[in-house]
């Protein structure tokens, strides 16, 4: 059975949700057990969007390839956001 688009948007947003929230959850666990986990938050955002930029990509056009680099970008910009705790 065929989804019509709205559903399909629907999922599409929901498991890249999902997928935020277990790499948020899994970083936050890491970055506690590091010493210095603002250190650690601000080292692993610098090293994802330097491979963000680098990382080799199926073929595909430029303006397409340049929207899945910003995308990248952002998630891990919001991923690893250092934050104090109250």
């Amino acid at each position: 059975m065929q989804e019509d688009e709205e559903t399909t948007t629907a999922r599409y947003i929901g498991s890249n949700l999902s997928t935020q929230l277990m790499l948020k959850t899994l970083f936050e666990m890491i970055a506690t057990m590091a010493d210095d986990p603002d250190r650690y938050r601000s080292s692993m955002r610098k090293k994802l969007l330097e491979l963000a930029d680098t990382m080799p990509l199926s073929p595909m056009a430029a303006a397409r390839e340049k929207k899945v680099r910003g995308f990248v970008k952002e998630t891990v910009g919001n991923l690893l956001i250092n934050q104090r705790p109250n």
